[in-house]
Order: C-alpha cells, then sequence, then structure tokens
C-alpha cells in the first residue's frame, strides 16, 4: 500500500500545476478504493455556483451535467454533506458508519441521485478550508458493490495529509494565476508601453505597445530574451537601474534614451521595483523590474485605477502620486484630502517605499517621463 501512497501523492503534488495530473491521482484513488466515481469540489459559504469541480462520470459511462446536477439542486439536501462538515478538515468519513439504510431510504440524494445512476456507499472528507472556501473530495461504489472496510479507510488515511496539502497549494496557485490573469489583461489593454523584467534584464513580459516599440526604436532591442541597449554605455546604466530595481531595498530610477535614426525622439526609460508580492510578479514570485517606455509627448495611464493596481498603491496613495505629477505639494494633497499633515506624510512615505523613491525629487523626476493625464 505505501508504495500506491507515494505513487498518488507524487501525481497529487503534480497535480498542482497540471489538472490532468491531478484527475490521474483521483482516477487512481478510485481504482484502489473499487470505486466507480470520484468528485473534487469547492464551495463558497454564501454562494449557489460551485467555482470549481472535478469528476469522472463519464468513465462509469454517465453524462458530465449529472454532476452539476448534483452540485446544483441536491448538495443542499446531502446528508453525506452534512455529516463531513460536522467532521475535522481531512477526517475520513465512510457513509454506512453514519448515515443508516433507514435514514438513507428516505433522503432525496439517495433514492433520486445515487442509487438510479447505480452508485450507493461513499467515502467523502473535506480536504481544505480556507476564508470562506472549503474543498470536498468523495468515491462512489457502484450499487452492488459493498460498504468500505477498514483497509480503505486506512489507505484514505494514508493519502489524506498528501490531499490536504496538495489541495491548499492548488487553490493559491489557482489565486495566483487569476491576479497574473487580471494583471497582464490590464498591461496589454494600455497604449502605454510596459515591460517585466527580472535582475538580469530577461524579459519576462512585454505588452503589445513595449512590442511594437521594441521592433522600431533601434536603441533598445529584444535580443534572444534579454533587453539590449546598442550602446555599450547605455546598456551599462541600463543594467545598474535594473538590479537597483529588484534589490532589497530597492530604487527606482530613469535614464533617456537617443533613437538610433537622428530624426528620432529620445526615449524615457523608467525602472520601478516589482515586489515578489505583487499581481504581475505572481508566475514567477521573485522581485522583478517594471519598465515603463515613454516617447515624448505621449499620453499615458488615463485610467487613475490602473495607476495604483501597477505600482501595488491603495487610493489614496494614488491621488497622491496624482498631485505631485500636476506640481502639487504633500501640504497641497492635505488640504485637498482634509487630512492632517501627519496623514498626508504617512501616505507619501508609503508612496516613497513602495516606487522605490528616497527623496520628493527622485519621484517628480520618475514622473517626468510619465504624461500622467
Amino acid at each position: 500500500m505505501q508504495q500506491r501512497v507515494e505513487t498518488i501523492a507524487g501525481q497529487l503534488y503534480e497535480g498542482v500545476l497540471a489538472p490532468q495530473a491531478w484527475s490521474e491521482a483521483l482516477a487512481g484513488m478510485c481504482a484502489q478504493l473499487q470505486a466507480g466515481v470520484f468528485h473534487y469540489f469547492t464551495l463558497n459559504a454564501g454562494e449557489a455556483a460551485v467555482p470549481q469541480s472535478a469528476s469522472n462520470l463519464e468513465s462509469f459511462g454517465l453524462h458530465d451535467g449529472l454532476m452539476h446536477e448534483y452540485e446544483t439542486h441536491y448538495a443542499h439536501n446531502d446528508l453525506r454533506m452534512e455529516t463531513v462538515q460536522r467532521l475535522p478538515v481531512a477526517q475520513v468519513m465512510l457513509d454506512h458508519e453514519h448515515i443508516s439504510a433507514r435514514q438513507a431510504s428516505q433522503n432525496s440524494v439517495y433514492t433520486d441521485w445515487l442509487v438510479p445512476l447505480g452508485l450507493r456507499h461513499t467515502a467523502a472528507a473535506s480536504v481544505r478550508m480556507e476564508g470562506n472556501a472549503r474543498d470536498f473530495i468523495s468515491f462512489m461504489r457502484p450499487r452492488d458493490a459493498g460498504a468500505y472496510g477498514a483497509q480503505d479507510k486506512a489507505f484514505l488515511e494514508h493519502v489524506m495529509p498528501h490531499i490536504e496539502r496538495a489541495s491548499r497549494l492548488r487553490a493559491r496557485m489557482g489565486q495566483l494565476c487569476s491576479q497574473a490573469a487580471f494583471g497582464f489583461a490590464a498591461l496589454d489593454a494600455l497604449a502605454q508601453a510596459l515591460l517585466v523584467v527580472d535582475s538580469r534584464c530577461r524579459l519576462q513580459h512585454a505588452n503589445p505597445a513595449a512590442e511594437r516599440l521594441l521592433a522600431t526604436f533601434g536603441a533598445l532591442q529584444c535580443v534572444h530574451g534579454g533587453l539590449q541597449c546598442t550602446s555599450g554605455e547605455a546598456h551599462a546604466r541600463l543594467q545598474r537601474l535594473v538590479c537597483a530595481a529588484c534589490a532589497n531595498p530597492a530604487k527606482a530610477a530613469a535614464l533617456e534614451l537617443q533613437g538610433s535614426q537622428p530624426s528620432q525622439s529620445r526615449l524615457m526609460l523608467t525602472a520601478l521595483p516589482l515586489a515578489a508580492s505583487h499581481a504581475f510578479a505572481a508566475p514567477w514570485q521573485q522581485p522583478l523590474a517594471l519598465i515603463f517606455l515613454t516617447l515624448p509627448g505621449s499620453m499615458v495611464l488615463r485610467d487613475q485605477g490602473l495607476v495604483g493596481e501597477m505600482l501595488g498603491l491603495s487610493p489614496s496613495e494614488t491621488r497622491l502620486l496624482l498631485l505631485l505629477a500636476g506640481g502639487k505639494t504633500v501640504k497641497d494633497y492635505a488640504l485637498v484630502e482634509g487630512c492632517s499633515w501627519h496623514t498626508a506624510r504617512t501616505h507619501m512615505k508609503n508612496l516613497m517605499r513602495k516606487t522605490g523613491c528616497h527623496r520628493q525629487v527622485e519621484l517628480v523626476q520618475l514622473l517626468r517621463g510619465w504624461a500622467i493625464a
């Protein structure tokens, strides 16, 4: 049994990133338990919809839509669910140990759903409870099979710590991917040219506007996956600037680049620190640099909400930043917001820390290249 547990555990951890491996792990558990169907799903407190669900009904010869029918019409009246929710997370529930034959015969889940589908006995558990979200797993045996025994329960108890840990990792990865998808959708929708690079200037992401600019502005190019200036001196400055933005503590800075052709405008390159916790850095989970490329006269960052989102600022900090960009002072901000000088100074300190600036003049210098509207 130990070898089987280790194999399934490996598939579960691989399934954190690969949905197919996750399904294979649950199918392997099904086979070990002589079950016909597995069901893994998430419930959020106060929400009727099931945000995530996985099952193998089709491999049992049934239509997958039947599991959606259970989730929407039967789950709220399921004696098995009631029992599992009373138990601690990761404690295995065998339905025949908690639900009598008489109770099952009077429950619509058994009489109208399980039995007509050719299913009967269930082994189940709650495997994750974080905030309002709770994950459940169940294995249902064919109607003509017997109840689960002590050996089946022992197997599940051996695997359960791995399922519990992998479920938390899988949920966290899903959250990070959602954050990253939102971040990149926002980046790609902007007319402003934006890049994400690591400390060695290796390009992690470029929005369409940046790709177009790099294709035409000869002095700055993408070479073998890295951001590179054609001038050696300018490239050395770029490397120092990016390293500073990725360091701890981080420091923001800017530099101007002259186009490869005399007729080309100068390009303002601004590098800001992008912490590993930021939504845009989620896929890599390491300090990165967010680079703005701005040509003179271009209008960028018209959406104040995107300014705050991209820099990880609160609404108050974003308003302060925009006032400073318009030539106002921290005292002006306090008057406009109707807050104390101390509160305004606190916002200023947070703004400096998040942008990697150490003096107000540095922040203003960075904003010169942004034509913030």
